[in-house]
């Protein structure tokens, strides 16, 4: 199962478990709690939200009023451009820009 999952996530990292556990292994305490005191704690400097609301056609008034209370609010129309542009979206791409 894992091998056919990794050829249907179009990902094809067959050494996947081995490469996590060595950077697991090189993993630092004071990183990891760093990292968390950065990214993941509560008021961290660098820690971020997303929040996706899909309305329907007949809800149009009540998405106007939360894109006026929420800022910054991006409108998505074309999930298929948007996706796209994603940094992992389809087969290997991105994984040369990835680090762990």
């Amino acid at each position: 199962m894992f091998y056919w999952r990794e050829i249907q996530n179009g990902t094809l990292k067959f050494n996947r478990r081995d490469a996590e556990v060595a950077a697991l292994r090189e993993l630092i305490r004071e990183e990891l709690i760093g990292f968390f005191d950065e990214y993941i704690k509560v008021d961290a400097p660098k820690k971020k939200s997303l929040s996706i609301c899909v309305y329907g056609s007949q809800h149009l008034k009540e998405m106007a009023f939360d894109k006026a209370k929420v800022s910054p609010c991006i409108e998505i129309q074309d999930i298929v451009g948007f996706k796209k542009s994603q940094l992992l979206y389809g087969s290997l791409k991105g994984w040369s820009r990835l680090k762990l």
